[in-house]
């Protein structure tokens, strides 16, 4: 969208404030600001934030646009454009000035890596987890990436499009899982999740974004993780700035060893 459509969008739609769910404080700690992903809230962090030295950190979680106890506006595709705009102006009422390192958990990620493109000088380093990237049909890929891209694309937009289904189900998942946070489909957000699921995650740009990144960029994830194309995660090894790690015997969610293991990356490269 044009900055100036942008600009008259948001005289008649104010970008709304995310709820800050956890802010450790200090203005002169490096920040690391964690973003999580659909149908999930902030508590997708507690156990890294546990892992993490909040001595040393200041650490900032954020209920983004649509899901936990953050605004649920209508009136917003809720594309990634529109999910770092409440990003950065939280960001700017929490006055984080110098740049700092952002996680973003599975579409969490997607929004880091445009957060990245968008305002590039503000980020210091990425830490994308459990990243879905599904690759446009003009980058080389074997025709077995091709198809199993094309299901994941075709059973999103089929989730989008029932609602009783997809709600009912995303409970019934939780429960037999013991899930604390994530595919928590629910009446309340169900405009957000259906909108950034198809306008967020299907419509994304986040392999040109990360082919053209100046930062150093981190993609975890772990070996049992059912929403990944692994193949696909693997094109991005050899783009200039990312560096690509797999946990064995960890899936999509931060459980303990998958926080243990993030929190160990971020801490030993300061």
């Amino acid at each position: 969208m044009p900055s100036f459509f942008k600009y008259l969008r948001n005289i008649f739609i104010p970008i709304p404030k995310l709820y800050v769910a956890f802010d450790s404080g200090g203005s002169k700690k490096q920040t690391i600001v964690l973003l999580h992903g659909i149908a999930a809230t902030s508590k997708t962090w507690d156990l890294l934030i546990k892992e993490l030295d909040a001595k040393k950190f200041r650490i900032v979680a954020l209920d983004l646009l649509g899901f936990g106890q953050s605004p649920r506006p209508t009136g917003y595709k809720y594309d990634a454009d529109d999910h770092i705009a409440s990003v950065h102006k939280t960001l700017k009422k929490l006055k984080i000035r110098q740049p700092f390192i952002i996680v973003g958990h599975s579409m969490g990620g997607i929004i880091a890596s445009h957060y990245d493109a968008v305002y590039s000088a503000k980020i210091k380093e990425m830490f994308l987890l459990s990243l879905p990237i599904y690759l446009d049909d003009n980058i080389p890929q074997t025709i077995i990436t091709r198809t199993r891209t094309d299901l994941y694309l075709e059973a999103y937009k089929f989730l989008a499009e029932k609602k009783d289904f997809t709600i009912t189900n995303s409970q019934l998942i939780r429960k037999i899982l013991l899930i604390k946070d994530g595919i928590d489909v629910n009446e309340n957000n169900w405009n957000g999740f259906r909108l950034s699921l198809m306008n967020t995650i299907v419509k994304q740009d986040t392999y040109e974004e990360l082919s053209n990144t100046k930062i150093p960029v981190h993609i975890v994830y772990g070996s049992l993780d059912e929403f990944l194309i692994q193949e696909s995660i693997k094109k991005l090894e050899v783009l200039n700035k990312v560096n690509v790690s797999k946990i064995d015997g960890v899936d999509h969610i931060i459980g303990k060893r998958f926080a243990h293991v993030l929190a160990d990356m971020i801490i030993g490269k300061k």
